[in-house]
């Protein structure tokens, strides 16, 4: 599956925004948000004001008014201890929107990404890569810069509404000077430094991918090292940062080719308002030269305050970029829910009840629409099922359709209610926490005293295992704390606390010595109404009733033992 990116960008960037102002955080992010207005408003007010404070001190140094010099540099000087608060509280306040944001937006796609199994789903649309990254590092991304520079427009509109009078009562060809010369430097900027936009969304991509490439070796550490395979990871992984590094490249060299012309904008904007106003002070037009400082001064102003897009033109492709990945990344979000109720062929289950029937049901790829099982009829109510066939031909498939994973291909499902069913995959997920933590991972209930899954550890043979851990509650690294066979074993002691009707076993024996094995199944015999196993090892039939074989093209054979 692809997901159209041809949504605009404002639009997106709308939808990210707008979310917070109706939910029921929004009264206090507008007030955080009224009272970052609110203290721009006031500290530009005090700039303003210290700039006409420092003209005046310019011209009584200029006339040798001592009184007068040192009255206004004790405004001065008290303007700025004025100041300093509010300035510092303007960044708090701004920190706080951007976390009251950030809590807010991580939340919504959190829930958008955990609902109707979206995390999962989301693997078959093409162009979402990383959304751990995406979720974690983009969101951080986005609301700290949206904030900074919405601060940044606000200052810059009202210091270019303050200042312009200020300009316009020493000359209008300062304001048709500041405009025009802000204009000019900021078409050439986009021109110059708009490739930083596809370049920084590409550089998140990539930056992604490497670290996605040591997480995966952290966790495929000891099959790496079974292999001997360190030199080709170690080649695989330089290869990762390379392409990060070769991306990072262009993101300088296109730098480099903007900073010049930056550098020289900042360097020329003071010697734009002298070149004007020089001429009426010479002429004597202008009497005070404090004047000629503070049409310095306002000019510069007003031409940052016009300049918003050459003074943040890497902020501003930054947003862009994380705006169109997370963006792309919440519309498929949005996708993958809709697609779990609507408009395309799926099986449909029928109804809930105490048995398992498919009724000419092909069962489809998601990504590629390739039937992989067509028109499987099946009944099982009691028993066990083995399903095997060759590779590829959808043995794990038939489990995914029965869990609701998938729902892509037509025909009628009748399944057992989700609470009487459980699946034990070949390797169980091990969460990050204590034993007891793992025992009670698929359990609906959590008041299981110590002797209770001490019992069921014996149950499954993990007697042992207690022993080495000392204790339910002590958190460890389970992936490499655990042999293969003992993380299988998990999965039934799991199975144990919740004891379903209905159990769906994907080669969830496979780790584990032939004893082991027939022990765990006659656990699933006593303690359950029915099960169905994928497997292929020998001998594992015997465990079974009925076996269903995969064949070539689709086909199936169901046999009786």
């Amino acid at each position: 599956m692809s997901k159209n990116n041809s949504t605009p960008l404002f639009k997106r960037l709308w939808t990210l925004i707008r979310g917070i102002f109706v939910s029921e955080t929004k009264w206090q992010a507008i007030g955080f948000l009224a009272l970052l207005v609110f203290l721009a408003l006031f500290t530009t007010g005090i700039t303003v004001g210290l700039s006409f404070i420092n003209s005046n001190l310019i011209t009584a140094l200029q006339t040798q008014n001592q009184t007068k010099f040192f009255e206004l540099l004790t405004y001065l000087i008290g303007g700025f201890i004025l100041a300093t608060p509010f300035a510092s509280l303007s960044r708090f306040v701004e920190e706080r929107l951007g976390l009251l944001w950030r809590k807010w937006l991580s939340r919504d796609i959190l829930k958008k990404y955990f609902n109707q199994q979206s995390f999962y789903k989301i693997n078959w649309y093409q162009g979402i890569d990383n959304p751990d990254q995406r979720i974690e590092e983009d969101i951080r991304t986005l609301t700290t810069s949206i904030i900074t520079l919405f601060v940044v427009f606000i200052n810059s509109a009202l210091t270019l509404v303050m200042y312009t009078g200020i300009l316009w009562s020493i000359t209008w060809h300062l304001i048709v000077g500041a405009i025009s010369y802000s204009l000019i430097g900021s078409l050439l900027t986009f021109l110059i430094g708009k490739r930083l936009i596809a370049l920084n969304f590409i550089q998140l991509k990539k930056e992604g991918d490497y670290r996605y490439k040591l997480v995966n070796i952290r966790d495929n550490a000891e099959s790496i090292a079974f292999y001997k395979a360190a030199k080709k990871e170690y080649t695989r992984t330089r290869q990762k940062l390379r392409d990060a590094l070769a991306n990072q490249r262009k993101i300088i060299n296109v730098n480099f080719q903007l900073g010049p012309f930056v550098n020289f904008y900042n360097y020329l904007k003071p010697l734009i308002p002298l070149i004007i106003v020089a001429p009426a002070f010479l002429r004597g037009d202008i009497k005070d030269f404090g004047t000629v400082t503070l049409s310095a001064e306002a000019f510069v102003r007003v031409a940052e305050a016009l300049s918003v897009l050459i003074q943040n033109f890497g902020v501003i492709s930054t947003i862009a970029a994380v705006t169109t990945r997370l963006g792309s990344f919440t519309e498929t979000l949005e996708q993958t829910a809709e697609e779990s109720s609507c408009y395309f062929p799926r099986i449909a289950t029928v109804s809930y009840e105490e048995r398992i029937e498919f009724e000419n049901v092909n069962i489809q790829t998601p990504t590629s629409a390739q039937i992989i099982v067509s028109n499987l009829n099946l009944k099982h109510e009691n028993g066990g099922l083995l399903i095997t066939g060759p590779s590829g031909k959808g043995k794990t498939s038939i489990l995914r359709v029965l869990s609701g994973l998938w729902v892509f291909g037509e025909g009628k499902l009748t399944r057992p209610q989700p609470d009487d069913c459980l699946f034990i995959p070949q390797k169980p997920y091990l969460i990050l926490g204590s034993l007891r933590n793992q025992l009670l991972y698929a359990s609906k209930h959590s008041g299981y005293s110590d002797n209770e899954l001490e019992a069921i550890l014996d149950e499954v043979n993990l007697h042992g295992l207690l022993k080495r851990l000392k204790g339910f509650d002590k958190v460890h690294d389970w992936t490499n704390l655990l042999s293969s066979g003992e993380q299988q074993q998990m999965g039934f002691a799991r199975y144990l606390l919740r004891k379903p009707k209905f159990v769906f076993l994907d080669e969830s024996t496979t780790a584990v010595d032939l004893p082991t094995e027939k022990m765990l199944y006659d656990i699933v015999e006593k303690n359950s109404q029915a099960w169905i196993s994928v497997g292929y090892r020998e001998g594992i039939s015997s465990y079974h009733d009925r076996i269903l074989t995969l064949k070539e093209k689709a086909s199936y054979e169901i046999s009786e033992i």
